[in-house]
């Protein structure tokens, strides 16, 4: 690796010398300098988290109550017609901790999509994976069980050449993986581990099917960090682990990799690596903070690998609070210190595409390690600029492909100073497909300068799309997937596109009304999120400007819009509504007696029951003109 100065030219990762001259220059690409950055006053440092979120901590806390300001007038240019449904629902609003795993798998008549799930005002104690199944006429009901008999979180799902379908998953920090296995779209779940010979636990799994039969199941993970209650693992807190089953999930094998061992990274962070297989090829990457950037590529369906570095950062091995160079950074912030070292975000995602390349995408991030005594180092929240590096790239040329937009033409980013915390970059949190030509899709969570809060603004889900393999994209063209066109004022982050696409892209993304997360950064009271499905056609992304959508949401409920938990209560329930707006809560005896009424917009609503003799009652919601009544039993 290069210890030199890092500096943002044409490139990305451009450093100096002879490393110059490697790199081809790449028509209709961007840089960091390209695209609109928020205004130096606004490029503050923060601390990092000291650990991810493993999912067995968390105690929710009270339903926010949000108050939308703004509104945006859009006029229809082009009709690009989306299909949208939600098609689940979840109190436990963290998917990832940074880079979101692929959540969606199959397409056509056989669609898989699965999340984490918690419906539950315990310690999410219910939480597993929401699943739902498209078989080509539409979802199955939203489900309200997790598909799990145990505690689990963070799924990926894919389906197997042989017709089943696997979940992965975590359920615990002193305990092996998780798979939940089936018949494509019917029967009951197998479960088991995934055996493990070493590590004190294993946690945030990705996995990938590949292979010639497509049975080959790859699986990456990280052993326990110390600061999840783990322990140091072959000299590192966080060993990155590598699982393969050749035979769809019966059988498995453990690796690791002595490129990736103590001698060259400290550890690794959860949720910050991506997996993605297409026969014999199969490819993972890291996308590290203050270590390299890298990727793994086997052409042998996982039996030898090839190291490549897509980020070098400058010093080897870094140990946080060792002290940076001060003078071989980029000094991003203008403060006349050059402190601030460019690497990725944690967040991105690799696919192997039809033709056996590798490409990948993530977002850029600034950090700097400037106090050496607290333990931790700082990055810097506004950085703009989505990345995006193949193989036939060298070290440190990734481009900017997509970005947050300059609305009010200003030439800056003009938001809010709060920046909800997902520790990732303005356009962030990316995933990634492609069809049978080799054309490659990007979804994208981009922040948005008109839609705000009053203190924080929301973000909107975007793809990008390259019809030449990578060789250009449609950056100042983005598609806007989530324009709110019927509300000012959803947030939508943790988009996944199912990996392979026909005529359609396959994406399921988590909204609600509150930027930021209920059980990391923010730590807003605990709302109900929804987790919602978009179909969007190929054809239409070329020129789309505004959309119109097609609702699987029928204006008239339907059984399970409405839920309660806990049913049968005593003291508190929970009225769960599956449907955005304004609607009227009127709580009934036997005899249509009011006993209270009420307007909200909340999706989740506490009510204290306590006052109320044992019985059975009656709980109307009614919205629109449409109405439905749950019955309640009280103890």
């Amino acid at each position: 690796m290069k210890k030199q100065l890092l500096i943002v030219g044409s490139l990305l990762f451009v450093g100096l010398g002879s490393f110059a001259q490697q790199v081809e220059t790449k028509a209709s690409f961007l840089s960091l300098e390209d695209v609109p950055q928020i205004p130096v006053s606004q490029r503050i440092a923060i601390p990092m988290p000291n650990k991810a979120n493993d999912g067995f901590n968390e105690v929710p806390k009270n339903p926010i109550n949000t108050v939308i300001e703004g509104g945006v007038q859009y006029t229809q240019l082009r009709e690009l017609v989306v299909e949208r449904e939600v098609i689940g629902l979840t109190q436990y609003d963290l998917q990832t901790n940074a880079a979101i795993d692929d959540r969606m798998a199959g397409g056509g008549d056989a669609i898989s999509a699965g999340w984490i799930m918690s419906l539950e005002v315990t310690p999410f104690s219910d939480r597993g994976t929401g699943y739902n199944f498209n078989n080509g006429d539409g979802w199955e009901d939203q489900p309200y069980e997790r598909i799990e008999s145990v505690k689990v979180g963070w799924p990926s799902i894919v389906h197997t050449g042989s017709g089943y379908e696997v979940s992965i998953t975590h359920p615990g920090i002193d305990t092996p993986l998780w798979m939940a296995k089936r018949e494509i779209g019917s029967g009951s779940w197998a479960e088991s581990e995934i055996p493990s010979e070493g590590p004190f636990g294993n946690l945030w799994p990705r996995a990938a099917v590949g292979g010639p039969d497509n049975n080959t199941i790859h699986v990456i993970c990280v052993s326990t960090p110390v600061g999840n209650g783990g322990t140091i693992f072959q000299g590192q807190d966080g060993a990155l682990l590598y699982y393969r089953s050749l035979d769809a999930g019966e059988t498995w094998e453990m690796q690791t990799f002595a490129e990736l061992d103590s001698t060259h990274f400290t550890g690794f962070a959860g949720d910050t690596y991506a997996i993605h297989a297409r026969d014999g090829v199969v490819a993972f990457t890291v996308f590290n903070d203050l270590l390299d950037t890298f990727v793994m590529i086997s052409d042998d369906n996982g039996d030898n690998w090839e190291y490549t570095a897509v980020a070098d950062f400058p010093v080897d091995n870094y140990v946080i609070d060792s002290g940076l160079p001060e003078d071989e950074g980029y000094d991003y912030n203008e403060d006349g210190i050059f402190q601030e070292y460019l690497n990725s975000d944690g967040s991105g995602d690799i696919h192997v595409d039809q033709f056996g390349q590798v490409h990948m995408v993530f977002g850029a991030m600034y950090y700097m390690d400037s106090d050496t005594t607290d333990d931790n180092f700082s990055f810097f929240p506004g950085t703009n600029g989505l990345q995006y590096w193949n193989e036939s790239y060298g070290i440190d040329s990734s481009l900017t492909i997509a970005y947050a937009y300059d609305i009010d033409e200003s030439g800056t980013l003009d938001i809010e100073d709060e920046i909800a915390a997902y520790y990732v970059n303005l356009a962030g949190i990316p995933s990634m497909a492609s069809n049978e030509d080799g054309d490659l899709f990007v979804s994208y969570s981009a922040i948005r300068e008109d839609y705000t809060t009053g203190t924080q603004n929301y973000r909107h889900l975007y793809v990008v799309h390259s019809t030449d393999n990578g060789g250009s994209w449609n950056t100042d063209y983005a598609c806007n997937l989530t324009p709110d066109l019927d509300y000012d004022g959803y947030e939508s982050v943790f988009g996944s596109i199912a990996p392979d696409v026909e005529d359609h892209l396959e994406i399921i993304f988590q909204r609600d009304f509150e930027p930021g997360l209920h059980v990391r950064g923010d730590e807003d009271p605990v709302d109900i999120n929804e987790i919602v499905h978009l179909r969007v056609p190929v054809d239409g992304l070329a020129e789309c400007v505004d959309i119109q959508f097609t609702d699987g949401i029928d204006e008239m409920f339907e059984e399970g819009n409405v839920a309660i938990y806990p049913n049968p209560a005593s003291t508190n329930v929970q009225v769960v509504i599956d449907r955005s707006g304004s609607h009227t809560i009127s709580l009934m005896d036997l005899g249509g007696r009011v006993l209270r009424s009420f307007e909200t917009s909340n999706m989740v609503i506490d009510m204290n029951v306590n006052e109320l003799a044992s019985g059975v009652y009656l709980v109307e919601v009614t919205q629109a003109g449409a109405s439905t009544v749950v019955r309640l039993a009280i103890d």
